[in-house]
């Protein structure tokens, strides 16, 4: 890691997690990465200029997310979204609109934001065409 400059405020370990987490989630539903592709930790720690273990922490934010996958012992792959899955999460977006709807709540509530949230980031990962496994992609 370089010198820290004087003037860039040191942030806390759970900000840089979530700063991460929200960066990685944003690279992983453009698709930087295609379903399947292994991620390299150590790579993604120097672009950010930090050691592995936010990037570690923030990774482990987008497996509970279900946008990453973990392999023992072979490490952290984008989550490939199978047809099945592709359904339900369209399906259950459907849904949470409808309720939405009947109740009259445009903005919704903050839990009904968060699964319409989950849903959709769910359906862009898996609208990717599920492509061929890529150069580096860890076997299912």
């Amino acid at each position: 890691m370089d010198e820290t400059r004087a003037d860039v405020p040191r942030l806390p370990r759970a900000a840089l997690c979530d700063a991460i987490a929200e960066s990685l989630r944003a690279r992983v539903l453009a698709l930087e990465w295609a379903p399947g592709e292994a991620l390299d930790e150590l790579a993604i720690a120097r672009d950010y200029g930090v050691s592995r273990t936010p990037v570690r922490e923030a990774m482990k934010v987008l497996q509970h997310e279900g946008l990453l996958q973990a392999w023992v012992r072979r490490g952290v792959a984008v989550t490939v979204v199978e047809p099945q899955e592709l359904q339900e999460a369209a399906e259950l977006r459907r849904l949470l609109l409808e309720h939405a709807a009947a109740r009259g709540a445009s903005a919704g509530s903050p839990l009904l934001l968060r699964m319409l949230n989950l849903a959709e980031q769910r359906l862009r990962l898996g609208q990717a065409g599920l492509p061929p496994p890529a150069p580096g992609a860890l076997p299912p």
